[in-house]
Parts: structure tokens; sequence; C-alpha cells
């Protein structure tokens, strides 16, 4: 999953057109903004520092989007931010794997279930579901990917997940891009 880094300062002709207007307008004009970036690990930083208040944290990954024309943004309210996202925008907290359907919590305080083959595993030990009505991909963290052990069988085709509301197939495709 290759998701590119939207320039938090782009050129003139790079600027996403479906940015509000007043963004636009601003890089436009040559304005720059600070970076404010959510790394591959789910972990927020601002100008490659941490942020260390959890409330910023989590307005932060309530608040992901990306808009039609593909840049990640944080929409607060009316305010709309453009960020750099090295992966995906969204990550799997916590997973329930004993529930018929799975269920797992995402970074943005919501809770979904896991639909029949919809897992993705990426080289390097990174899976991925589709969320928010398949517009978007969560990454596992770390802690969630290995709760899974347990479940895990590999058979001729490949590794799937024994569970008790039935087997779930892990995909292998590390060039699938975020929808």
């Amino acid at each position: 999953m290759a998701d590119h880094d939207n320039n938090a300062s782009p050129s003139h002709d790079s600027i996403d057109p479906t940015l509000p207007p007043v963004v636009q307008d601003f890089l436009r004009q040559g304005g720059t903004l600070q970076e404010i970036r959510l790394d591959a690990n789910g972990t927020w930083l601002h100008e490659g520092l941490r942020f260390e208040n959890q409330r910023v944290v989590d307005l932060f990954s309530r608040s992901v989007n990306r808009t039609e024309g593909g840049t990640w943004v944080l929409e607060i309210g009316r305010f709309t931010y453009p960020i750099v996202v090295e992966d995906t925008g969204f990550f799997v907290d916590r997973a329930d794997w004993e529930a018929v359907p799975p269920r797992i919590w995402l970074s943005d305080g919501t809770k979904e279930d896991l639909h029949a083959n919809t897992l993705r595993y990426a080289e390097g030990g990174r899976l991925y579901a589709p969320v928010k009505e398949g517009r978007f991909e969560a990454r596992f963290k770390r802690s969630v990917y290995h709760s899974i052990a347990d479940y895990l069988a590999e058979d001729a085709r490949g590794y799937v997940l024994r569970l008790p509301g039935g087997d779930l197939r892990l995909h292998e495709d590390d060039n699938a891009s975020e929808k």
C-alpha cells in the first residue's frame, strides 16, 4: 500500500482543486503550512516532533479525511488543514476476534464489523482491512496484528484466520492503493 505523501506546501500547479478555496488561495499566495504528519505506525507529528497531548491526538484521529482530489486533511468544524499521511489515515486499535462477525475499533473512536475475505496482508507484517464503507483502509497496529496469532493458519492458498464465525482469508497484495 503505497500512499503518496501529499506535500504540505505544494507548488501552484499541484494544488488540489478540491481543497477549500481559502486553503487554495493561501497556498497560491505562497503561504507555507506547518507539517502535520501521521506516520506509518499511527503516530501524530508536528514538524517532526510527536504530539504529546492525548486530547489533540484523539481530536486529530477523529478528524482525518481525504478530499476528492486525494489530499489527506484534518477537518475540524469549518477548518480544513492538509496533512501528510505516510501509509493510511486509519488504524485498528483493538479487535474482538471471537465476535461474529469479528469487530474492530478504529483510531477515530468508531467500531466496525469485519467482513469475510476483506483482510489484506502486505509484506513486512502489515495487515489492512477496508473501513468506512470501503472508502478507506485501516492498518492494524502491531499489538492487534499480533493478537491474531492464535487464529492464523497457512494452507496451499496462503494465510487464513480460523475464527468462530468462519474463515477470513488474508489477501497478499503490497501494491494495492487506498480507495
